[in-house]
């Protein structure tokens, strides 16, 4: 089949390089034809007839023709809102994650189609977009921004203090994880912050993962800074806490025992007939995945979305919940019944509640896997063959199957003693680095990027296994992770270093000048994107800066934008070519905004989150 690919530079590369890993075939350069930032690659793949895989910026948004940026898709978004509550001002974030995801999104379009196709089904054009993707990253953020009944519910005051990374008195940066209110105690009094509110830093650290924000009492940060680090992570050891260094980009880059960037995929079990020869996709052809059945037996972020992408493109995902239900259903504010958190990740689903601690649980588990296609799970490591439900357990009921493992550190042992979770694989995988400008300290985002990307790269694993089994008659083992989403977003990265040939960048680090930040305007914030001097030159003539070229010159360009409203310098400057965005400010505003209220979705508990990112055409 002939895969013809479209889209920005970034986007497009990515689907190009991990649809290359999938099909076998080399990854391609761009054609000759292709204009400014826009590619276009060619693959041929298995199977037969053509395919259209396309990535706008925009998407179904009412912008018109408008040119488009990552710098602008984040600002409208409410990425860089999100990513600088901290702060209390909108900060960009230094990684392309909005560019990176639409690729890895149209890299499950493809998979989805040649499943669709062996099984005589199938489209022959999807696209996708920068600014769906960056909702997608954002969306159960917006969904807490909109419940239309938030009750008594308020968010915990700031306190005085940021919260990790922490900084030891030897100058080193390091995160901190536990799950366990008790160990965390225990920790910082070991430290010296026994006088210090431990309830208050406490319920700042847990909700960090709800809230994007983490501020604590002075004594803690204090206490970190009174100690080398060498101290720090014995007491974390005795305590039971998981601690890691902050990393930078050239340390990840000397690591022989990273990851690659998607999830591995091996066959299991004995060869059972395969799929009947893929045929040219159907006029009104269905969801990819109609009659596939997924059993999800997952919690938090990374399992719920993948399943939840699945679903969207077709699949009817169960989801096996504790007896009483999943806690984070009780996480506040609530859209109906349920907290927004999880409603975000688990809407639609079908849920069924098993006690998975006892025998007749578990059996009842694997009489729901044994007549499905996928089974995916984000249990810790060695729970699944300690309850006799591994790959090779399940494999023997239901040879056929797609059996998805989503965890934090993979194959990485030396790391399975620690937390598998967002900010400690965050700072292992550099993206401190990779996200925050040279003359900063490398923070890793409180945007959970690494979850949402792990669940992408899980999804990504089960099409891929899907299509092999499909194709090959033998069940598919599928090993996906935290760690892998975070070499995905910053593959590019990682690239440029190694091979000398960094784009605005140095040593990983993003280099930045007044420009490339958030311009405060007259009433609100605006993102351009600029690049290089000619673009510089370019927007300093347009504001009407005359200081002169250099730092000086970009500073007084953007003074120059206090003196206008944000709407006014989007008309202007968009008009002139070039990608501008106004900042979000307030999450809740998104869906009042005609011009994006395609690109979302209100469910029935009165909340808002980001639609299906997939559009199809036959």
């Amino acid at each position: 089949m002939d895969l013809i690919l479209s889209g920005p530079e970034l986007a497009a590369a990515t689907a190009a390089r991990r649809l290359a890993g999938w099909t076998g075939t080399p990854a391609p350069a761009p054609d000759d034809g292709q204009a400014g930032a826009m590619l276009i690659r060619r693959l041929r793949v298995p199977g037969d007839g053509e395919l259209h895989a396309g990535i706008s910026w925009h998407g179904p948004a009412s912008l018109g023709e408008r040119p488009g940026g990552e710098a602008a898709v984040q600002a409208m978004s409410g990425l860089m809102q999100v990513h600088g509550r901290d702060l209390g001002v909108p900060r960009r974030l230094g990684l392309e994650v909005a560019s990176v995801t639409s690729g890895v999104l149209l890299t499950h379009a493809v998979l989805a189609q040649l499943v669709a196709r062996t099984r005589g089904r199938g489209r022959a054009q999807v696209e996708t977009s920068v600014l769906e993707a960056a909702f997608l990253l954002a969306s159960h953020y917006i969904a807490g921004a909109t419940c239309r009944d938030r009750g008594d519910w308020t968010p915990p005051p700031p306190a005085a203090a940021p919260g990790p990374p922490f900084r030891s008195s030897d100058g080193r940066w390091f995160e901190i994880e536990t799950l366990d209110p008790a160990a965390w105690q225990r920790f910082w009094r070991a430290l010296g912050a026994g006088d210090a509110d431990m309830s208050t830093a406490w319920t700042h650290f847990r909700s960090r993962y709800f809230r994007a924000r983490c501020t604590l009492p002075p004594a803690f940060p204090e206490a970190a800074g009174r100690h080398h680090l060498a101290d720090i992570v014995a007491a974390a050891a005795a305590n039971r806490v998981s601690l890691v260094e902050v990393r930078e980009c050239g340390e990840v880059l000397a690591d022989t025992g990273l990851p690659a960037e998607r999830a591995a995929v091996a066959p299991m079990g004995t060869e059972q007939p395969a799929a009947a020869a893929s045929v040219p996709p159907a006029a009104g052809a269905a969801l990819p995945l109609e009659g596939i059945e997924v059993v999800e037996a997952t919690s938090r972020i990374q399992g719920p979305l993948a399943g939840l992408l699945l679903q969207m493109l077709g699949a009817h995902v169960v989801r096996v919940e504790p007896p009483g239900g999943d806690p984070i259903r009780l996480v506040p504010p609530y859209a109906g019944d349920d907290g927004y958190f999880f409603a975000a990740f688990n809407r639609g689903k079908e849920a069924v509640e098993l006690d998975l601690g006892s025998p007749a649980g578990r059996r009842e588990l694997a009489d729901l896997v044994t007549g499905a296609d996928v089974f995916l799970h984000n249990w810790g490591p060695g729970r699944a063959d300690h309850w006799g439900l591994g790959a090779n357990d399940m494999a023997a009921w239901s040879p056929r199957l797609t059996y998805v493992e989503a965890s934090g550190w993979g194959d990485q042992e030396r790391n399975r003693r620690l937390v598998g979770t967002e900010f400690l694989v965050q700072a292992h995988a550099g993206m401190g680095a990779g996200l925050t400008p040279e003359g900063e300290p490398p923070a890793p985002s409180r945007v959970l990027l690494v979850d949402c990307l792990g669940a992408l790269v899980a999804c990504e694993g089960a099409l891929a296994g899907l299509w092999r089994v499909a194709t090959t008659g033998r069940g598919q083992r599928v090993d996906a992770s935290l760690m892998a989403g975070a070499m995905s977003l910053q593959a590019h990265v990682l690239a440029g270093l190694r091979e000398l040939k960094e784009r605005f960048r140095c040593h990983g680090r993003p280099v930045w000048g007044p420009l490339q930040r958030p311009l405060e305007t007259a009433d609100g914030y605006v993102a351009v994107d600029v690049e290089g001097d000619r673009d510089t030159a370019k927007l300093c003539r347009l504001v009407g800066a005359t200081a002169g070229r250099g730092e000086a010159g970009e500073r007084a360009a953007a003074a120059r934008f206090r003196e206008r409203g944000v709407r006014q310098w989007e008309e202007m400057l968009t008009g002139a070519g070039v990608p501008c965005g106004s900042v979000c400010s307030d999450l809740a505003q998104l869906p009042t905004d005609p011009r994006l209220a395609a690109l979302l979705e209100e469910l029935p508990g009165g909340c808002h989150v980001a639609a299906t990112p997939w559009r199809w055409a036959a």
